[in-house]
Parts: structure tokens; C-alpha cells; sequence
């Protein structure tokens, strides 16, 4: 039987290529980034966003009123500086705050009684409605903690892949290429959060914006020091005609210095931050050992 004419066209083997995960030269930057994208949603499918994710989104269904007055704009870009993590929206973040509010305070409730019948201690009221209000406090507030600690990950990593993909950038400019085609090849190789804001910043531009406007956003959503100070000289050498080249040879050089002063710094903290373990654990520990056995015969002596 003679194959159809649409099964052997053009489009129909760059389909069946696409769908088997095949990455050609034709794609653009923007639909590689929307097929890692869905590649990395479908490895993310796990327990906890099949059923975890579920739950969240009919929990802010339910409390849709008490959600929508509170601030979800900063919830957002909260969100976005920790670079959507689990792949939360503001709704879901704030069904995670009320069910902390409910579930710890429960827990509080289960355990006082607990407590009080193995220690056989009679807790006042006034004890235990501080206890509740403490605890729902607590839970409200964990996961805004949880948030902050992941946005300052973040940018810990961006701060310290941030010089080796200027050196790539670097090289890549130097050998010919523009600046935001050496940024969206170097991005393209690697899976960090710096390469993640890059490819946004690329996908901005392909939207519509100005180059200016979108790395100005790049610097106020990840708030690093060093990446503002980079981001800065570039705009300011694009405003004043200056090469892109020796902007960027400069740059990587002062970051490399910058991040090997932080390197020292943290080395000259480390004996500091050593000194509590060793007073509190290790040198009890070595008292015991060392000067046990020489106690124990003095008492047998003695006695």
C-alpha cells in the first residue's frame, strides 16, 4: 500500500522530531526555552505536585475572598525573585500560608495533651491560648521564611556562577558574535538561575521590550549587587558607543577579584566560626576520654 502524501511531508517529520525531543538548528531560542520548559514540567510531576498542588488550588478556591485582599502583587514578584519554586503562583503561596495557619495550631492542640499526660503537669488556659496564638502566628509566617531563605539561595547562586558565564560571554564577543546572541548561547549551555534570568531577559525582548528596559528589570527582580553593577556598565556602554568587548573584559576581571576577596573573607571567619563547636562538643568529648580513665582511678585509689 502506498504511504500518504502527509505522512512523508516536511512538516510532519519535523513534528514527529519535535514530539521525539529532537532539538534543530531551525528552532528559535523561544521555542527551545517553552520546550525545556515543558520538559522540566513533565520530570517535575511528582507525588507532591500531582496531589500536593491539587489540594492547594481548591483550598484557594475555597478562600478566594480572604486571597483576593490580600497583596498578591508582592507575593508575585517575591515569587519571581525565587524563580517560581515548585511552580507556585501567588493563589497557591497564599493557600500555603492558611493551611500552615490551621495545621500547626492543630498540632499544637495535639500535642499539649500529649505533654501533659507524660509529664502529668496541668497547663493554665492562659497557656494554652498563647500557645495557639503563638503557634498560628508561627504558621503563618513559615512560609514567608521558606521563601526568604530560597530567594537568598538564589542569589547566592546567581553571585557565584556569575563570573565564569561573563568569561564565556566574553570569549563568545570577542570571537565575533554580538552581546544578547553570546548571552543567549551561553545560557543555552548551561541550567543555572543566572542562564534562567538571561533567557528571560531574551524572551522579553522577542515580546517587545527594549533591551534597556528588560535588563533593568533582570536587575531589580534578582537584586544581586554584582549583577547590577555588570548590568549597569553594560546599558551605560551601549548609551555612550563603548566597546561591548573591553566592558566585559573588565567586568569579569573586577568580579573574579570580588569573589576571591569573599573567598578570603569567608576563610578568615572559618576559626571564629569553629571556636563555638569546638568549646561546646569536641573538647567536652575529649575531656572525657582523655581525662576519664585518670578519674576513675583516683576515686578507686581514694576509696
Amino acid at each position: 500500500m502506498a504511504e500518504s502524501p502527509q505522512t512523508n511531508s516536511p512538516r510532519s517529520k519535523n513534528n514527529r522530531a519535535r514530539a521525539a525531543g529532537d532539538v534543530r538548528s531551525s528552532d528559535t531560542p523561544f521555542e527551545r526555552v517553552l520546550r525545556d520548559s515543558t520538559a522540566r514540567r513533565a520530570r517535575d510531576s511528582t507525588f507532591g505536585n500531582r496531589v500536593f498542588r491539587p489540594a492547594l488550588e481548591r483550598i484557594a478556591d475555597l478562600s478566594g475572598g480572604l486571597i483576593r485582599n490580600a497583596n498578591l502583587d508582592s507575593v508575585r514578584f517575591k515569587l519571581l525573585q525565587a524563580g517560581f519554586p515548585n511552580g507556585l503562583r501567588a493563589r497557591d503561596f497564599m493557600a500555603l500560608k492558611l493551611v500552615g495557619l490551621c495545621l500547626v495550631p492543630f498540632m499544637i492542640t495535639l500535642y499539649l495533651p500529649f505533654l501533659s499526660a507524660i509529664t502529668g503537669w496541668s497547663f493554665h488556659p492562659l497557656v494554652w491560648l498563647w500557645s495557639l496564638i503563638l503557634s498560628a502566628w508561627l504558621g503563618w509566617r513559615v512560609a514567608d521564611i521558606w521563601l526568604a531563605i530560597t530567594i537568598k539561595k538564589r542569589q547566592a547562586e546567581i553571585q557565584l556562577v556569575l563570573p565564569d558565564m561573563i568569561d564565556l560571554i566574553t570569549i563568545s564577543v570577542e570571537a565575533g558574535l554580538g552581546l544578547y546572541a553570546a548571552i543567549q548561547r551561553v545560557s543555552m549551555r548551561f541550567e543555572n538561575p543566572m542562564s534562567e534570568e538571561f533567557m528571560r531577559v531574551l524572551q522579553e525582548v522577542r515580546l517587545g521590550r527594549t533591551h534597556p528596559e528588560a535588563m533593568r528589570d533582570l536587575m531589580r527582580r534578582a537584586d544581586v549587587e554584582d549583577l547590577t553593577m555588570f548590568v549597569s556598565s553594560l546599558i551605560q556602554a551601549e548609551t555612550l558607543g563603548v566597546p561591548i568587548a573591553n566592558v566585559l573584559r573588565v567586568q569579569s576581571e573586577r568580579l573574579r577579584d570580588k569573589r576571591r576577596q569573599r573567598a578570603r573573607e569567608q576563610a578568615q571567619k572559618a576559626p571564629l566560626k569553629m571556636l563555638f563547636p569546638l568549646v561546646f562538643f569536641i573538647f567536652p568529648a575529649l575531656f572525657v576520654v582523655i581525662l576519664g580513665p585518670a578519674m576513675l582511678r583516683f576515686m578507686d585509689s581514694s576509696f
